[in-house]
């Protein structure tokens, strides 16, 4: 087919997906509920998210940003996305970018997250546009055996890169020249040049939204004033936002003991019970933390460079902010949590990446 069909197609397959009528999508949200992969807070937000990020428009306007089009395009190709499962449907993007490519999808799904997004890849190969096109995924590996791809994606901690790569040889599922694309970030950072209300709402919800879990999650924050100075008004935030989305897993005792040691060496702190912000530190060697830091524009970019890669992206408040050799991972505070299907991952356009 050629471009416009496909992204119509796409653009009526997401649609459909997305409809109160799917069953489909119902049964494997509610059984994701079930069996506690994550909380129908979390999976209506991630589901609302695409919604409002995908349409014919945005498609359109991605095309163009990444420089798809019937000459440039990558027909032919056999692409294998290695789904991450961290949070409800993060694998969407790469599965959507793959597909309006014009590769031929191959994806395996996680075991973390094993219901939903096979659901859309369902809705895509139900649409006439897409019938006879070779759209397969799987929830084992071992399936795809001999597979020869171009083009792999997956995402995972530096650690787990050698791991994915001897399964990927031991399966014969990629060729001497095939080239990879592996997200490696971990967490995103926000400078908080304010207090008011609605900066500190995006803030909580980008903080506190999976518990903290995805790479666009905030862990770190740089403002010019300590957390003392905000308490009050953060409590306030988070109280309100985990009275409509309670936090979906507990972090253990582990968490209680950094508690007890922040208050042993007299270090400002918020104690939350299932999440803790702390002044200072920066350890990250443990989950639900996230981490404060009085300062400016310029101690922020220090941080971000410190970081390296394993930080996402850079939000700010206000979007006249510059954090000195890092505008192209800044982002508004507000989109934290709910992306453009447009977003560049690690830096990388998906779309574009997949073509040249």
């Amino acid at each position: 087919m050629d471009l416009d069909e496909r992204i119509d197609a796409l653009t009526e397959a997401t649609d459909n997906w997305l409809s109160k009528d799917n069953d489909y999508l119902s049964q494997a949200y509610d059984q994701s509920v079930r069996e506690e992969f994550f909380n129908f807070e979390d999976i209506k937000h991630a589901l609302l998210a695409i919604k409002d990020s995908v349409d014919e428009s945005s498609i359109r306007n991605w095309v163009e940003q990444a420089g798809l089009d019937e000459s440039n395009n990558a027909a032919g190709k056999n692409v294998l996305c290695l789904h991450a499962g961290n949070i409800p449907l993060v694998g969407f993007q790469a599965a959507f970018a793959t597909i309006l490519s014009g590769a031929t999808y191959y994806g395996k799904i996680s075991r973390k997250d094993p219901y939903l997004l096979p659901t859309f890849l369902n809705e895509v190969k139900k649409t006439d546009a897409f019938s006879d096109v070779d759209i397969q995924w799987v929830h084992n590996l071992n399936y795809f055996e001999g597979l020869q791809t171009d083009s792999i994606l997956f995402a995972g901690s530096e650690d787990s890169v050698p791991g994915v790569k001897k399964s990927i040889s031991k399966l014969n599922l990629a060729k001497s020249d095939t080239e990879y694309l592996i997200r490696t970030a971990h967490f995103s950072m926000a400078y908080l040049e304010d207090q008011k209300q609605e900066s500190l709402e995006d803030l909580v919800e980008g903080i506190f939204r999976y518990g903290g879990k995805g790479c666009r999650s905030v862990a770190v924050v740089v403002a010019p004033f300590g957390l003392d100075d905000v308490a009050d008004k953060l409590n306030e935030q988070i109280e309100t936002f985990w009275e409509e989305n309670p936090q979906h897993q507990d972090p253990g005792p582990r968490l209680e003991h950094r508690y007890a040691y922040n208050k042993a060496v007299e270090r400002p702190q918020i104690w939350l019970d299932d999440f803790l912000l702390q002044e200072g530190g920066l350890e990250f060697d443990q989950d639900f933390i996230c981490y404060w830091k009085e300062g400016d524009e310029q101690i922020a970019a220090e941080l971000a460079d410190r970081f390296g890669e394993r930080l996402q992206s850079i939000y700010v408040s206000n979007p006249k902010t510059k954090i000195a050799g890092f505008d192209g991972r800044i982002e508004l505070l507000g989109t934290a949590q709910s992306p453009p299907i447009s977003w560049k991952p690690d830096g990388v356009d998906t779309l574009k990446w997949l073509i040249d």
